[in-house]
């Protein structure tokens, strides 16, 4: 494909004018349509021309013999490309919301992203999806409780309160006694460290101290952090499903709502992808099957990571939904909401 300065302002324009028309329409567009649309005074012959010069670079294709063309997922990126370039996607914080995001600051992260969901999805018309962050809780207190001969409870309490339980198998007998040296041990080691960094430091004091516990000690401190440390699978939140069935009328186009369905089901590919979103700095689209990470034909995702105070992602928040879906509204709306939940998430 012919790289953006290759081509003529012309056919640039041309291009993205039957890119909108498209979006608007979800219907392939014709050379008359569009000569009404472009500000230059060209006939329909000429902007046939033109399509079919952009139809030669893969820009473009013809679904039946007609006359109409509609973009080719390759077109599609390359159109979505010169919109993240654009100022206007990085514009400043929709007011409205922020307000309504600010309204439930005071319930905690949880809430701000199921809201925010909401929104996306009412303001898209598609389904908005949000992968919530993993818990990094700051440690206030762990503790190891005698279950059973060859079982261990391991209890983890945050400094918030949070409260998550872990057990662990052993082979070798040991008093709740000795474990209660463990515990005693690993809180006042560990306080105010993140279970990650908690098994770092254990880590490195194990291997400089090894005679400072027996074998037994050691197997349980380090597979007890390690089962502590065993995070869940991202939650995932997805809100406005039913707006993936507007407008489908086709039976071609039902499958691949289903597939789609059949994935968000599983959370597999979801989660993939918005794992993916928040190992970037930015906005990301992925537009149907050339993606690896999509390969749903027929659909497309907008999302963008967000972060911590100390700078750090920690989740992805996006818009899942057809190929011809309004990217002029969705990009600059995906980016507004990753930034308020950014600044929320300082604030707090």
């Amino acid at each position: 494909m012919k790289e953006e300065h290759q081509l003529t302002t012309r056919s640039l324009e041309i291009f993205k004018e039957l890119v909108d028309a498209y979006i608007e329409t979800g219907e392939a567009v014709g050379s008359r349509l569009l000569s009404k649309r472009s500000q230059f005074p060209l006939s329909s012959a000429t902007i046939r021309n033109i399509m079919a010069d952009l139809e030669d670079v893969g820009l473009l294709y013809a679904e039946h013999t007609s006359a109409g063309r509609i973009p080719t997922e390759a077109g599609l990126k390359f159109f979505v490309k010169g919109l993240l370039e654009s100022s206007d996607v990085r514009n400043a914080e929709n007011e409205d919301i922020a307000r309504i995001l600010e309204s439930k600051a005071n319930e905690g992260i949880d809430s701000i992203l199921e809201q925010a969901t909401s929104i996306l999805s009412s303001l898209s018309k598609c389904a908005g999806v949000v992968l919530s962050p993993r818990s990094d809780h700051i440690l206030r207190q762990i503790e190891f409780v005698l279950l059973q001969r060859d079982q261990i409870l391991v209890v983890i309490i945050s400094q918030s309160g949070h409260v998550e339980n872990r057990i662990i198998s052993h082979d070798e007998e040991i008093a709740q006694d000795q474990l209660d040296i463990l515990s005693k041990y690993l809180s006042e080691y560990l306080y105010g460290k993140t279970l990650a960094q908690g098994q770092l430091l254990v880590q490195n004091e194990l291997s400089t101290q090894k005679d400072k516990f027996s074998a037994i000690a050691t197997d349980i401190l380090q597979r007890g952090l390690q089962a502590a440390a065993e995070q869940k699978s991202s939650s995932l939140i997805l809100k406005g499903q039913a707006n993936l069935l507007d407008g489908v009328e086709e039976i071609e186009e039902l499958e691949t709502v289903r597939h789609l369905f059949e994935a968000i089901e599983t959370k597999k590919t979801m989660i993939n992808l918005l794992n993916a979103t928040s190992k970037a700095d930015d906005i990301q689209v992925f537009i149907g099957a050339e993606n690896t990470h999509f390969d749903m034909t027929g659909c497309s995702l907008i999302a963008s990571p967000y972060k911590s105070p100390t700078n750090r992602v920690i989740g992805a928040i996006g818009v899942i939904g057809p190929t011809s879906m309004n990217y002029r509204q969705v990009i600059p709306l995906v980016n507004c909401m990753s930034k308020v939940i950014n600044r929320l998430l300082e604030e707090e």
